[in-house]
């Protein structure tokens, strides 16, 4: 199946500059689908009872989706694409959906967002870290 992001990724005329096609749109929709995971779930907690108790994963949250999205975005622009800022973004990413998995984890049990927005966030990382061996 071809997504708008691959197909984006199929007509930019600057290429990919040796790049795995399937990777990186696979980073990037992975990346959005983060972002938009972690976004629910910190407003999810916030409308917990037990909000306080929450303000740790609501952080991680926040934190985890404003990298995300950037990833995404920088992953996007392939004109004059640098390979240095792109590996730096991408461990950061990866740090950050490891984080957001963990603090989620914690909270699993009891909340069904948490379990979720967990799951979401250990397959971003995963995605990071695999685009970014292939980057070399």
């Amino acid at each position: 199946m071809t997504t708008a992001i691959k197909a984006m990724l199929d007509t930019h005329p600057a290429g990919l500059g040796g790049v795995d096609r399937e990777k990186l749109a696979r980073c990037i929709e992975e990346c959005l689908a983060c972002a938009q995971t972690c976004t629910a779930c910190a407003d999810a907690c916030l409308s917990e009872e037990m909000v306080a108790r929450l303000a740790r994963c609501i952080r991680t949250d926040m934190d985890c989706t404003d990298i995300c999205r950037t990833t995404a975005a920088v992953l996007s622009r392939r004109t004059a694409y640098d390979a240095d800022v792109t590996r730096a973004l991408l461990r950061a990413c990866a740090a950050a959906c490891r984080a957001c998995a963990d603090e989620c984890a914690a909270h699993a049990a009891t909340h069904d967002h948490c379990r979720i927005c967990a799951e979401v966030c250990r397959r971003c990382e995963l995605v990071c870290e695999d685009l970014l061996t292939s980057l070399g």
